[in-house]
Formats: C-alpha cells, structure tokens, sequence
C-alpha cells in the first residue's frame, strides 16, 4: 500500500490477541506483533478484549506484545 500511496499513508489493520481466538471468524486478522512486523501503523482489536474475563488483563497483554514487536513499530493508543 505505501508504494502505492507514498509513505505518508497509514495502514490501519484489524489484529486478535490470538490468532486461534478468531480462527474461522477473521482468518484475516494477524497477531500483534505480526502485524506491526508487516508494517501496520495502528492495530483494531476489539473482541479479544470485550470479550475476555478480564478486558484490562487482555489489553495489556497485547500491549505487551505489540512492544515486543519490530523497534518503533508499536504505537499503542
């Protein structure tokens, strides 16, 4: 896509927890850290936290894996 539309587009992209949460849902979906590894610049998560036990203990740990992720790649918002 930033070929295609320069470096100044932001790729925003949905991302699970775990891929096998979603597996037949949104095969699409990458992992955290896959996709900030693939050049995503924002990550759209939902399901992983609104519907885990604990939604704060599962925001933070895919914080902690996008942190993980390639250096300066994570943006967490």
């Amino acid at each position: 896509m930033r070929e295609a539309c320069g470096s100044g587009f932001l790729v925003v992209t949905p991302a699970s927890g775990r891929r096998a949460r979603l597996r037949g849902t949104r095969p699409r979906a990458a992992t955290p850290a896959a996709a900030l590894g693939r050049g995503a610049d924002y990550l759209v998560v939902g399901r992983p936290i609104t519907q885990a036990a604990d939604p704060a203990a599962a925001a933070d740990a895919i914080v902690r894996e996008m942190e993980g992720a390639s250096p300066g790649t994570s943006r967490a918002v």
